[in-house]
């Protein structure tokens, strides 16, 4: 039996995602993203890169879904190779997790936003209110 093709499951998880989108790799295969957020990327049908923080790296050494041989040497990127049948759904699942890590990060984001928006009126206000400050000290200044 042949081994599912990686390209086309990984496709079919993060695809279905409205927001994800793919595009060539610059160093050749193809690129999935989140917005601007990297959730991986594919080199051919054998390798998969993907970024995670430090401690999610550590959960999934701790848990046994990747081994610190994966991990590339001084950075946060997990290299996958598909060696077995198996190795592909592993690597789905991880772009899978990937995806909703993004996904949260910019909801999170987006709650910071939102929560911002008044702050541009109340900084105008404060603003105002130390020019006002200022230009009465300098007047009294200039008067003494």
């Amino acid at each position: 039996m042949d081994a599912p093709s990686l390209t086309a499951a990984v496709r079919r998880e993060l695809l279905a995602h409205p927001q994800v989108t793919e595009a060539p790799h610059r160093f050749g295969g193809i690129v999935f993203h989140l917005g601007r957020q990297e959730l991986g990327h594919l080199h051919g049908e054998t390798v998969a890169d993907l970024p995670f923080p430090r401690p999610i790296l550590d959960e999934l050494i701790a848990g046994g879904r990747i081994s610190p041989d994966d991990l590339v040497s001084g950075s946060d990127w997990v290299s996958l190779r598909v060696k077995r049948p198996e190795d592909v759904a592993k690597i789905v699942e991880l772009f899978g997790l990937s995806r909703e890590r993004a996904a949260a990060e910019a909801e999170r984001a987006g709650d910071r936003e939102e929560d911002q928006e008044t702050a541009p009126e109340v900084d105008r206000r404060r603003k105002a209110r130390w020019r006002g400050v200022l230009a009465s000290r300098l007047t009294r200044r200039r008067r003494s």
